[in-house]
């Protein structure tokens, strides 16, 4: 990104200035400047038609909205509405591509899932295959010992698989779900110009940047980075709005489940959702 020169650096010969310069916050919170500079309108007019939307101004303040109004004779006034800019002081010069707002939010989110998750394809645990020849069960008897019938013979899946007996006991019951809850993570950025970039790694594994939460350490919750470690991440949003004030937002999110449930650590198949994923049709 090319190095720009603040406006404040760059004011033309015979403007100045002015104060009339104000300082405030929205109605959103948000910390607002005016930048006011009078003199020639035709100088004044050529620096307005100069401007782009996130340059810098002064340090830490981004040009929003401005505005040129012609006074007597050939004299002009020129505000320039500034909205703060949210990194280092030091990288303020050329700080288009930086947000001048960065939110995080993390919360738990409800994910019923389907009692036959508990089956893998080992005898540890219950096997789906032996659940599902219960439910296609059509002896009424049997099918309520927690049975079924296999080449006509009476298969009493309790002795033969103790862990499925265990599931389909459960079922038997009216469970057909249990509540886990998975953490979603949404970063919502604001820009004064439309944002660098949108729809990155959408439905792919992808790690957010855990260490930016919050934005300094201060702001975080207590071993937070240690907890999300503890998941793999799928991207599921990055979308690009333009608000009603002139800015843009880049909202991005992710879906977290727990390594610790799948042998290999990868709860979101890399076959399904890794950088070299299944084609479809698959062409193996």
């Amino acid at each position: 990104m090319a190095v720009t020169t603040p406006v404040n650096e760059r004011i033309p010969a015979g403007c100045y200035r002015q104060p009339t310069e104000s300082e405030g916050v929205s109605d959103s919170g948000e910390a607002t400047f005016t930048y006011v500079l009078k003199g020639g309108y035709s100088v004044l007019h050529g620096l307005s038609a100069s401007l782009k939307q996130g340059d810098v101004v002064v340090a830490g303040w981004l040009a929003r909205a401005w505005d040129l109004q012609r006074g007597n004779g050939d004299t002009g006034t020129l505000s320039i509405a500034c909205v703060p800019y949210a990194g280092k002081e030091s990288d303020a010069v050329g700080a288009k591509d930086a947000p001048i707002k960065d939110v995080w939010k993390i919360h738990a989110v409800r994910n019923d899932v389907s009692v036959m998750a508990y089956c893998g394809i080992t005898p540890g645990g219950p096997l789906r295959n032996v659940v599902e020849k219960w439910l296609r069960e059509t002896d009424s008897e049997t099918a309520a010992a927690g049975n079924y019938r296999e080449k006509g013979e009476v298969v009493d899946v309790a002795e033969t698989y103790p862990p499925s007996a265990a599931l389909i006991a459960k079922m038997m019951k009216g469970v057909e779900s249990v509540i886990r809850f998975f953490p979603a993570i949404t970063r919502v950025r604001t820009y004064a110009a439309p944002p660098p970039d949108c729809l990155e790694n959408i439905g792919l594994i992808d790690d957010p940047p855990i260490s930016g939460i919050g934005g300094t350490a201060a702001k975080k919750p207590g071993s937070l980075a240690s907890k999300l470690s503890d998941y793999e991440w799928l991207k599921m949003q990055d979308d690009c709005d333009e608000t009603t004030d002139g800015k843009w937002t880049r909202t991005e999110s992710w879906w977290g489940l727990l390594k610790s449930d799948n042998p290999d650590g990868h709860p979101w198949d890399p076959d399904l959702y890794g950088s070299n994923r299944w084609s479809m049709p698959y062409v193996q």
